[in-house]
């Protein structure tokens, strides 16, 4: 991302965010295991917030944009639901999707800690990013049972 501006990394974040949010209800919808249900149900309503709060910040740079994701994400959704049509998938399989939408935002957010950021953003998605390794962290727990 280095070669964009504030407001494009912010609107990335706002759109990343909405897609996790996205795929880890697609996710909650199809485990079975009420603990992992929980989990992606309170990550999914998190990264909304996450969204939410990015949102003043890419407004003061010239507006937000409105948007229920990115492309990619539509389309990584659709993968997951076309695979577990195809082949099922369990909750092993529902967490390893997670782990990797998980895995995608902590570089994502690593990345744009990297770039150029409004100073009035910069705590905020430091905090973000914290709270996105910690997430990745359970997730992977559930993996490794």
């Amino acid at each position: 991302m280095a070669d964009h501006d504030e407001r494009w990394v912010l609107n990335h974040l706002i759109g990343m965010c909405k897609d996790e949010e996205l795929a880890l209800r697609y996710a909650a919808d199809h485990v079975k295991d009420p603990s992992i249900k929980s989990l992606f149900v309170e990550l999914a309503s998190q990264r909304a917030q996450f969204a939410a709060d990015l949102s003043p910040h890419a407004a003061r740079l010239g507006g937000g944009q409105a948007t229920d994701g990115t492309t990619r994400g539509a389309l990584h959704r659709g993968w997951i639901a076309m695979k577990a049509a195809l082949i099922g998938a369990g909750d092993k399989e529902m967490i390893a999707e997670a782990e990797h939408v998980e895995d995608l935002a902590l570089a994502t957010y690593e990345t744009a800690l990297d770039d150029m950021l409004p100073p009035t953003a910069r705590d905020l998605i430091e905090r973000q990013c914290a709270e996105i390794r910690l997430a990745h962290d359970r997730v992977r727990s559930f993996l490794l049972h």
